[in-house]
């Protein structure tokens, strides 16, 4: 197990380290767009640099499985004493990691902003760390889609047959909303009196709960399709 961690330390640091850069992009979008777009206040060009930094984010995180999905390496990695199964665990383990170290990153780079942005006597500036913990429960969730997707399918064929899944999804959603278009401001405001005071802290533990199960499953599925996908590699 040592010698896969080595392995993929040596081979993704980058992609790791990369997580701390993508925690600075709220902060770096303020500096650089703040100029450019002189009537925008702070808090929305760092929610844009915010949402900017997880998708970057996520796409970093899915390099991190390349060179996986090929026939001479799922045979190898099987004939192994940690098998394919303890190859797939330091994977998303490390997965896990990256999207710990980003909203670490995150955290932090919000925090000295605000204290410094405090110490010049803006008042008006927000902190952006609640929504920073919502979108690492969202890429959790998407990880977790992801992953057994890569493993069964393969890289291409599988980013394919996700992609079909997501434009459903996103389809089914709109008509869902476009349903229910009369009861929308009903629904954001009940959605606000939910997120608020002490029940916000009680759904945030849940959600971590959750996303973490479900994240476990993710890998037990893909232990169970990894051979299967195996068969259909490139040489």
């Amino acid at each position: 197990m040592t010698g896969l961690v080595y392995k993929e330390w040596k081979q993704n640091r980058l992609f790791i380290l990369s997580m701390i850069l993508c925690g600075t992009a709220p902060l770096l979008a303020l500096l650089l767009m703040r100029g450019a777009l002189p009537d925008t206040g702070d808090t929305p060009l760092r929610i844009g640099g915010l949402i900017t930094g997880f998708l970057a984010a996520g796409a970093l995180q899915m390099l991190v499985l390349r060179g996986d999905d090929r026939r001479q390496w799922s045979y190898w990695i099987t004939a192994t004493p940690d098998g394919y199964k303890g190859f797939l665990r330091v994977k998303y383990e490390m997965v896990f990691a990256m999207i710990v170290l980003l909203l670490f990153s995150l955290q932090f780079t919000d925090m000295l902003y605000c204290a410094v942005a405090a110490d010049t006597e803006k008042t008006e500036i927000a902190q952006i760390s609640g929504a920073a913990v919502l979108l690492g429960f969202v890429q959790i969730l998407f990880r977790a889609i992801d992953i057994p997707f890569f493993y069964r399918f393969g890289s291409k064929k599988g980013s394919f047959i996700k992609l079909i899944c997501v434009v459903a999804f996103v389809i089914f959603l709109v008509a869902l909303i476009l349903l229910n278009a009369d009861h929308l401001n009903n629904i954001i405001d009940t959605g606000r009196e939910i997120f608020t005071g002490y029940n916000s802290s009680l759904i945030l533990s849940a959600g971590l709960v959750v996303c973490t199960a479900l994240y476990y499953l993710s890998y037990r599925i893909t232990c169970k399709l990894y051979l299967k996908g195996a068969e259909q590699y490139d040489h």
